[in-house]
C-alpha cells in the first residue's frame, strides 16, 4: 500500500489559518473584556450618580428628623419627667456632669431618681420637686426632696431626735443605709497605703461590691458605672487600681445627691416607713375631685382632712443641720463621720436662711472633699 504524503505548501496554509483564527479569537476576547469593563464602569458611575442625586433631593425635600435623644431633652423638671427609670438622653449618658432642663434653677451633678412610693406625689397632689414658690430657695429645698420623704419636714412628730428609717424607692420597704454612704465610710477608714504592695484583692472585692451596689441603686448612674469599670479593670496591687481608688474618693461624694436609691422617712410601726398621712385616701379623692372649686373655709377643711398630721411650720435648716440638738441622728442612720461634719456645717444653711429672709449674705468659704 502506498500513503499520500502532505505537501509542504498545504501544511503552511493550515498553519497560517490557525494562527489567524487564534489572533482573531484573542482580539475578540480582549475587545469583549474592554467593553465589559467599560459597561461595568458606566453602571457604577450611573448608580453612584443616581444615589448622589437621590440623596441630595431626599435631604433637601425631606430632611431627617432630629434624634429623639436630643429633640426630647426636657425644658422643665416635672412629675412626668421624674417618674420611671433614667431617661436615655445623650446628655445624661455621655458626659460626667449632665446639663439640667433649661428652666431649672441649678445644674445637677447627677440625675434625680423618681420615688413612685411617695404618697404625697403619687396621689397626684404634689410634684416630685414640690418647692416652687420662691426661686431664691427652691433649688436648695428640692435638693432635700431627692433624699428625704416629705413627712420628715412636714409631718408632726414629738420624737427628739426624729424616729427615721431608710426605705427603698423601688418598693417602699425599710432598707439599710445606701451603698454610697457605706462606700464613703469604707474609703474614710482605709487611707491610701504608704508602702507597696498597697491594695489587696479583698480590698478590691469589697470596694467594687459597694460601688456595684451603688450603681444598681442609682439606676445605672453613668459616673458610677465608669468608676466600677475602672476598679474592675486593674489588678489589686497595681498602680492603676491605686489611681482608681483615689478616683473613687471623689466620685462617690459627687454622686451623693439623688443617687442613693433610698430615702429617709419617719418610722412607723414594725419599723415601716411612713410615706404619707395615714387614713386619708378618701379625703385625697375628695380633694382631687372637688378641691379646685372649693373656696374659703370649705377649702381649708378639705386640706386639713388631707393633711391631718401636718406641722404648722415646716422644719427649718437649723433644726437638723447642727451638731448639738439636731433632730436627725446622722450617726445612727449610717452617715460616716466626714459626711456628718459636712451636714453639721452651719455656713451654708445660714446663707440660705439669709436669702429666704431677704438679708445680705456672703458666700461661705468651703473646701472640696473631706476635711483632714
Amino acid at each position: 500500500m502506498s500513503s499520500a504524503k502532505p505537501t509542504p505548501g498545504r501544511d503552511s496554509m493550515l498553519t497560517r489559518v490557525g494562527r489567524f483564527a487564534l489572533r482573531a479569537l484573542r482580539a475578540a476576547g480582549a475587545e469583549l473584556i474592554r467593553r465589559g469593563y467599560a459597561a461595568a464602569l458606566m453602571a457604577v458611575i450611573l448608580y453612584a450618580s443616581w444615589q448622589s442625586v437621590s440623596y441630595l433631593i431626599t435631604q433637601l425635600m425631606t430632611p431627617p428628623r432630629t434624634p429623639a435623644q436630643i429633640a426630647q431633652l426636657p425644658r422643665r423638671v416635672d412629675e412626668a419627667l421624674l417618674h420611671g427609670h433614667r431617661p436615655d438622653w445623650t446628655g445624661l449618658a455621655a458626659v460626667e456632669n449632665p446639663r439640667t432642663p433649661l428652666a431649672h434653677f441649678h445644674r445637677f451633678d447627677t440625675w434625680l431618681q423618681s420615688d413612685p412610693r411617695n404618697d404625697c406625689t403619687r396621689s397626684g397632689c404634689h410634684a416630685p420637686l414640690p418647692h416652687s414658690e420662691r426661686k431664691e430657695v427652691r433649688a436648695f429645698l428640692n435638693m432635700h426632696a431627692t433624699s428625704i420623704q416629705c413627712g420628715v419636714c412636714h409631718v408632726q412628730s414629738d420624737a427628739t431626735p426624729l424616729e427615721l428609717t431608710w426605705y427603698s424607692v423601688s418598693d417602699g420597704r425599710a432598707s439599710e443605709p445606701p451603698a454610697l454612704l457605706r462606700a464613703i465610710a469604707w474609703l474614710d477608714t482605709h487611707p491610701t497605703p504608704a508602702a507597696a504592695p498597697s491594695w489587696t484583692a479583698d480590698d478590691q472585692r469589697t470596694l467594687l461590691g459597694l460601688v456595684g451596689d451603688a450603681v444598681r441603686q442609682s439606676d445605672d448612674d453613668p459616673t458610677l458605672v465608669r468608676l466600677a469599670a475602672h476598679l474592675d479593670a486593674f489588678r489589686a496591687g497595681s498602680s492603676g487600681f491605686a489611681d482608681a481608688v483615689e478616683e473613687a474618693r471623689i466620685v462617690v461624694r459627687r454622686a451623693l445627691r439623688g443617687a442613693y436609691g433610698t430615702k429617709l422617712a419617719l418610722r412607723g410601726g414594725a419599723d415601716r416607713p411612713i410615706l404619707g398621712h395615714p387614713g386619708t385616701a378618701g379625703a385625697i379623692r375628695d380633694w382631687l375631685a372637688n378641691g379646685a372649686a372649693a373656696t374659703g373655709q370649705q377649702r381649708e377643711n378639705m386640706l386639713r382632712a388631707v393633711h391631718p398630721r401636718k406641722r404648722e411650720t415646716p422644719l427649718d435648716c437649723g433644726a437638723c443641720h447642727r451638731e448639738q440638738g439636731s433632730l436627725i441622728d446622722f450617726a445612727r442612720l449610717g452617715y460616716p463621720e466626714t459626711r456628718r461634719r459636712e451636714l453639721h456645717e452651719p455656713a451654708i444653711f445660714r446663707m440660705i436662711e439669709h436669702i429666704s429672709k431677704g438679708e445680705p449674705f456672703h458666700l461661705p468659704d468651703i473646701g472640696v472633699g473631706p476635711r483632714p
